[in-house]
């Protein structure tokens, strides 16, 4: 903040004051941003909410105004990019890491078994940034490669 101050970024200045109201507003209501997962779905929201106006203002052709938003989707977005966001390889791996502990257990792999070991306290995915439909996606294919799920009889 004290650089955006220095520099006279009004954009940046703003954004962060935002985003500082926000989580003094989420503190209040016992919710607080405690993570960088928090924090990062935070930044998300603020984004989706900066685009969703700047299209509107594009909409009714209020051109200082869509510009005024696309600078502030820019600086969210250079905070954005500063996170680590577990990639798809990593997603895949550590998938697979459970299922092939559930084997070892004698137990059949289920997605809710699967999800139950990635999300435990001390689990691959506990507080790490994750794109949501990528994981069950994935964990849908995996678990339907392992243990493919049997057909519907047909009934006359």
């Amino acid at each position: 903040m004290k650089e955006a101050l220095k520099a006279k970024d009004k954009t940046r200045l703003n954004v962060l004051r935002g985003i500082l109201t926000e989580t003094a507003s989420l503190e209040k209501e016992s919710k607080g941003v405690k993570t960088n997962k928090q924090l990062f779905k935070l930044l998300q929201k603020r984004k989706s909410a900066s685009l969703n106006a700047a299209k509107e203002f594009q909409n009714a052709r209020r051109d200082d105004l869509t510009d005024k938003e696309n600078q502030q989707i820019s600086v969210l977005q250079g905070y954005l990019d500063g996170f680590h966001t577990t990639t798809a390889d990593e997603v895949v791996e550590a998938i697979q890491t459970a299922i092939r502990e559930l084997e070892a257990e004698g137990v059949t792999p289920k997605r809710e078994r699967v999800r139950a070991i990635l999300y435990r306290s001390g689990g691959a995915f506990e507080d790490k940034i994750l794109d949501d439909a990528l994981v069950a996606t994935t964990i849908n294919r995996l678990v339907h490669e392992v243990a493919p799920s049997k057909p519907n009889p047909v009934r006359a």
